[in-house]
């Protein structure tokens, strides 16, 4: 069974960059009743275009409606909810069970995937949540492959395999409530877990490694796809709603490649992965791994690329041990200083735009630096411009053509979907014929368009004269109509 990959979007651009980097669906949320309040997040009429596009390109769109609902909200989010089936939304992930009811009974065609709020884990829970109609779980984070593949087989189950990881019960945590007024299980998660505590134990202080006591590494599964691909897990979705286009673009791309290739995976890739945002990584409670946490740092570490070996109160003097390109981005060790690479020196004082593995260079000392610290590369102006270039997909499509006096036909199809065409645009030849080959241009003719022509087979008339403007009508207008109807609007 192929397995689906889920990419997380916040605005059309992050949308596109899923797409044409090659997820089979995305999930997003609109600007109420999401687990995301902070994220860019779709107007109505933002989500009616998103499904669109994303429909053209045979992506499915998940929808998050997936906080707990107050009384008041009832009628609003109903509403929201009818609007969502209306568009032809392909899913909402929804936590609170009285909402999931509700749409059992009210709108049994909308499908309902439960969040991973919902702190499903055991078979009981999906024993009960079939009987409201749902057709998949989103597992808890905390449950083990093992553990999952224990699960009854007739229902869809999602996990997340890459990003940020809870430090709480999934959908349990009401610390940021207690302790800021703002819940998880609301949208608006104040993210204590990545501050810094110090442990007591009976009024005595307990020395730890770091200061960030409850801040836990990202999930990373790359490595581990071969023995995912194995197990019962319908959907393998990324986390990083609040991430960059650069996160999505690079994620999406790296897991279509090693989920569709049985491949090692390189240490390129690796760093590019490194790059574009971490806290370190582990393969978390999935598969078995106890220690999740990060005591060190709750912020993007990116790469080790050199280390200061003297500081003085206007320069940092360097030692590269991996490539630095002005414009990139470094963090000086676990400190909180970090810039932007505007002026990078070499060992004469000259301004220079690159050095190399093994270089000595200098920078400005900005933030007075005494330490001898580890520098680390947090953006990488290069790649990122790598990824900034977006490559469009292209839908294979085939043209068949019938052209004579009564009619001309145009036939289109693509994987899934068959659209005829018919004008009658064709006179007798009083001067010069048409030519097959000059009808065969003009039908090849599909620049702008989202779709790439693999064949091409017409019939022609003898002595037949058809006005370029009316053959090129007749082509957009049968892309048109497939169009449409990839798009789910005929």
């Amino acid at each position: 069974m192929k397995k689906e990959l889920l990419v997380p979007v916040k605005s059309m651009e992050h949308l596109k960059f899923a797409i044409h980097n090659g997820c089979d669906a995305v999930y997003l949320g609109g600007k109420r009743f999401g687990a995301r309040a902070y994220a860019d997040n779709f107007t109505n009429e933002e989500l009616v275009r998103a499904i669109s596009y994303s429909h053209l390109y045979d992506v499915k769109v998940y929808v998050t409606v997936n906080i707990m609902v107050m009384e008041r909200e009832l009628k609003e989010v109903q509403n929201y909810l009818r609007f969502l089936c209306d568009n032809h939304v392909d899913a909402v992930i929804v936590s609170d069970t009285g909402l999931i009811s509700w749409i059992h009974e009210n709108i049994p065609k909308l499908v309902v995937h439960v969040s991973t709020q919902a702190h499903t884990f055991s078979k009981s829970q999906i024993e009960f949540l079939k009987t409201l109609g749902v057709k998949r779980v989103v597992l808890d984070r905390e449950m083990s492959l093992q553990e999952i593949d224990a699960l009854p087989d007739d229902m869809e189950y999602e996990i997340f395999i890459h990003g940020a990881l809870c430090v709480s019960y999934s959908g349990c945590c009401l610390f940021s409530a207690l302790n800021n007024g703002r819940s998880g299980n609301r949208g608006t998660c104040a993210q204590c877990c990545r501050e810094k505590y110090k442990l007591w134990q009976n009024n005595k202080l307990i020395p730890t490694s770091g200061d960030y006591l409850l801040s836990t590494k990202d999930l990373y599964t790359l490595r581990d796809l071969k023995e995912l691909k194995k197990s019962k897990v319908t959907s393998f979705k990324i986390e990083g709603r609040m991430k960059s286009k650069e996160y999505v673009a690079l994620l999406t791309r790296l897991y279509r490649k090693y989920l569709d290739q049985d491949l090692e995976v390189t240490k390129e890739d690796e760093e590019k992965i490194y790059q574009v945002f971490n806290r370190d990584f582990t393969r978390g409670y999935l598969l078995n791994e106890e220690n999740i946490y990060n005591e060190k740092t709750p912020n993007h570490l990116g790469i080790l690329i050199g280390e200061i070996v003297e500081a003085n109160p206007k320069k940092l003097k360097i030692l590269l041990t991996k490539d630095l390109n002005q414009e990139d981005g470094i963090r000086f060790g676990n400190t909180e200083y970090g810039q932007i690479v505007n002026f990078l020196y070499e060992q004469h004082g000259l301004l220079i735009s690159h050095a190399k593995k093994g270089d000595i260079i200098y920078l400005d000392n900005k933030f007075g630096i005494k330490e001898k610290l580890e520098i680390r590369k947090t953006i990488d102006k290069k790649l990122n411009e790598e990824l900034e270039k977006l490559e469009e997909k292209k839908i294979p499509i085939t043209m068949k053509g019938k052209f004579n006096l009564e009619s001309c036909e145009l036939t289109i199809q693509d994987n899934a979907h068959t659209v005829t065409v018919e004008r009658s645009i064709a006179e007798k030849a009083r001067n010069r014929a048409t030519t097959r080959e000059e009808i065969e241009k003009n039908l090849r003719k599909l620049g702008g368009t989202p779709y790439l022509l693999e064949s091409l087979k017409i019939e022609v008339e003898d002595s037949l004269f058809v006005v370029v403007s009316h053959l090129n009508e007749l082509r957009r207008e049968g892309l048109d109509q497939l169009t449409k109807e990839r798009m789910g609007r005929l």
